[in-house]
C-alpha cells in the first residue's frame, strides 16, 4: 500500500498492511512501560535493535577525593570514572496474537488492541521478573529479617537505617513488596494517616513513607522452600536493566491456517551495579 497518495488510509488498509508492526509495538510499548513496576524503577537504559548475547554497559563512578589546598601547586585530578558494570542482553521472549481470516475489519480493530494490551503484560511481567530474582543479591545477599515476617514500621526504620549507614543518597529511593506487604502496611498509622493513595496508579505505587515511594507488585522471586518473597527497599542505581526499545512485530499470513498470526518479541538484560545500594526483605507471604 503506497502512503504518499495525499489521503488517509481507511481502517482495512491499516489493518492489512505493513503498518501493522508498527502500529502494534508502539501500543505493546506503551502498555508494557505501564505495567512495569521493577523496570522503570531502576537505572535503566533503553536500546534499540538488541539482541540476545549483546553487553550494553552502565557506567559507575567513584567518589571524588578531598585534598588539602597547598599554595604553589597544582591539584591533581580524580578520575572519576571506575568500572562500567557490563549487562549482558540474556533474556529473549516473544508473545504472539492470532487473526482469523474471517474476522470483520472492526473486530479485527478491537482485537489488535486488547491483544497489544495482552501480549505488553506478559512482557512486561516477564521483565519485571527477571529483575526481582536479583533482590536477594544485594547487599551481599545479605536479607533483612526472617521467611513469612510481618511487615511493620521497624522493618521500614531499619532498612532505611542500613542504607543511610551505608552512605547511600536519599533519593531516588523506592521500597517494592508484594500484596501480602501491602495489607501488613495498612495496619501502620503513618502509612494509612498521611500518605496513603486511595488507588493504585497504573505503575504499582501505593503510597509514600519516609520519603520513599512504595510499589505493589505480583511479580516478586518467591523465597525458595519457603512461605515469602523477596521484597526490596533500594536506591535506583543498585540495578542496571537494558531494555529493547521497541519490541520487534512481525506479521505472518498463515493462509493454510486460515489466520494471520503477529510474533512480538522483546530482548533484555540486567544486572546488579552497586550492591550496597539496595536491600532485600522477607515478606510475609508470596
Amino acid at each position: 500500500m503506497a502512503y504518499n497518495t495525499g489521503t488517509q488510509p481507511t481502517l482495512a488498509e491499516l489493518i492489512t498492511s505493513k503498518f501493522i508492526p508498527e502500529i502494534f509495538s508502539k501500543d505493546v510499548l506503551m502498555h508494557t512501560m505501564s505495567n512495569l513496576v521493577c523496570g522503570s524503577l531502576f537505572n535503566t537504559s533503553y536500546r534499540n535493535n538488541l539482541k540476545k548475547g549483546y553487553k550494553v554497559s552502565i557506567p559507575v563512578f567513584t567518589e571524588a577525593a578531598v585534598t588539602e589546598v597547598t599554595p604553589g601547586t597544582e591539584p591533581s585530578a580524580d578520575d572519576l570514572a571506575g568500572t562500567a558494570v557490563s549487562i549482558t542482553v540474556d533474556n529473549w521472549y516473544e508473545s504472539t496474537v492470532e487473526i482469523s481470516e474471517l474476522a470483520e475489519v472492526e473486530q479485527e480493530a478491537d482485537y489488535l488492541t486488547g491483544g497489544a494490551k495482552s501480549c505488553s503484560y506478559a512482557v512486561g511481567k516477564k521483565i519485571d521478573t527477571s529483575i526481582g530474582v536479583l533482590f536477594s543479591t544485594l547487599s551481599t545477599s545479605s536479607v533483612y529479617g526472617s521467611d513469612a515476617q510481618t511487615f511493620t514500621d521497624d522493618i521500614f526504620i531499619n532498612l532505611v537505617e542500613a542504607l543511610d549507614e551505608a552512605d547511600i543518597p536519599d533519593q531516588p529511593r523506592f521500597l517494592i513488596t508484594d500484596p501480602s506487604g501491602r495489607a501488613d502496611m495498612l495496619k501502620i498509622d503513618k502509612f494509612v494517616r498521611t500518605d496513603y493513595v486511595r488507588e493504585t496508579v497504573p505503575t504499582g505505587k501505593i503510597g509514600m513513607l519516609y520519603g520513599a515511594n512504595v510499589y505493589v507488585t505480583n511479580n516478586l522471586t518467591a523465597v525458595s522452600s519457603g512461605t515469602g518473597n523477596y521484597g526490596v527497599y533500594s536506591h535506583r542505581d543498585a540495578i542496571g536493566v537494558a531494555i529493547q526499545k521497541n519490541p520487534r512485530s512481525r506479521v505472518w499470513d498463515m493462509g493454510y491456517k486460515f489466520v494471520t498470526k503477529i510474533i512480538v518479541d522483546s530482548a533484555w538484560g540486567a544486572a546488579v551495579i552497586r550492591t550496597s545500594f539496595g536491600k532485600a526483605f522477607y515478606t510475609r507471604k508470596a
